[in-house]
């Protein structure tokens, strides 16, 4: 049932939408001569992304949040990710390369959780404004389209684009100006907490957790493993 006070809903993009084909960016690593397990991608992402909460947090508490930080975040994902497969200085900037291809080529964020579509048909069909806000490289909404997304989404912001990345409040703006929506009406699903629901909650709306590693056990927001679990989210709203 829809909720009586949400009028839209915004999606990030990466690790909540689409995932990364990291069985393909292990066997990369390996036949680097360094094996490499998707496990390891995947710790690698946990702590950076409390590295990023820690950066970051303070400044959206400030109300000052840079307009570019994905830099940070891939910075010290790869830099977690060379320690973890024991790769020495010598050989790190020519694999952390091989890795950063990898992610930057849109086509490795190409895997779809089976409930997503079927979901958002859902949103869909009750009335609600959806749209994707991305910290992207100009090429999400391709994708999307790629993988049989687009048609669901009225709007897709991407940061390459637009010219400013979350957690900046002017993104989410955009947003809203887009849905005809005010801050209150709206919510956003993310995968990572400082960027995501940090910048939501600086600009008024709703931020949830979408948290399928289990990067963030104490989060205080509202956290669900998959997307169908939002509807008791959008109840309580």
């Amino acid at each position: 049932m829809k909720s009586p006070t949400i009028r839209a809903i915004f999606f990030d993009a990466g690790n909540t939408l689409l995932y990364p084909r990291l069985d393909e960016r292990a066997r990369d690593l390996s036949a680097a001569g360094f094996p490499a397990r998707v496990e390891d991608f995947q710790a690698a992402e946990r702590g950076a992304k409390q590295k990023l909460d820690a950066w970051l947090w303070p400044q959206i508490r400030q109300g000052e949040v840079p307009r570019t930080i994905d830099h940070y975040y891939w910075g010290e994902y790869l830099a977690l990710l060379m320690s973890l497969i024991g790769a020495p200085e010598t050989e790190q900037a020519r694999l952390i390369r091989l890795v950063a291809d990898g992610f930057r080529n849109i086509r490795t964020w190409s895997v779809v959780m089976p409930e997503t579509p079927g979901y958002l048909a859902s949103l869909q069909a009750q009335g609600y404004y959806l749209a994707v806000i991305s910290n992207s490289v100009g090429t999400i909404e391709d994708q999307l389209q790629h993988v049989g997304l687009r048609g669901y989404f009225q709007a897709v912001f991407d940061s390459a684009i637009v010219g400013v990345e979350k957690p900046h409040p002017e993104i989410f703006q955009m947003a809203l100006g887009s849905a005809k929506a005010a801050a209150n009406e709206a919510v956003f699903v993310g995968d990572t907490h400082a960027t995501d629901v940090g910048g939501a909650q600086l600009a008024g709306l709703h931020g949830v957790l979408i948290d399928r590693i289990e990067a963030y056990p104490n989060a205080e927001c509202p956290r669900i493993m998959s997307l169908p679990e939002l509807d008791a989210v959008l109840a309580a709203c």
